[in-house]
């Protein structure tokens, strides 16, 4: 029983701290999708493996994407705070 129990504390802090690191990359929905399709629905992904890899890569390409926004966000900011800085300085 104490095995068990080390067991399923163990099971619970690994899963914590993949999803965590998971969040931090945006990459929570895509291990979800990955997590439950394959225990949940292991008929599907064995008829349909295409399909569902599809989903999966398409996630993955979202997320991707809101990244690059991202990035692009911050390189803007980041621009308009030198311009402003300078036109503060030169005005």
């Amino acid at each position: 029983m104490l095995y068990a129990s080390i067991f399923l504390f163990l099971l619970m802090f690994l899963l914590n701290s993949m999803f965590k690191i998971a969040s931090i990359f945006r990459l929570g929905i895509p291990l979800l999708y990955a997590l439950f399709v394959s225990i949940l629905f292991p008929d599907f992904v064995r008829e349909q493996e295409v399909l569902a890899n599809g989903i999966l890569f398409v996630l993955l390409a979202l997320v991707i994407l809101s990244w690059i926004v991202t990035i692009r966000k911050k390189i803007r900011r980041r621009r308009e705070q030198k311009e402003y800085k300078s036109g503060m300085m030169n005005g």
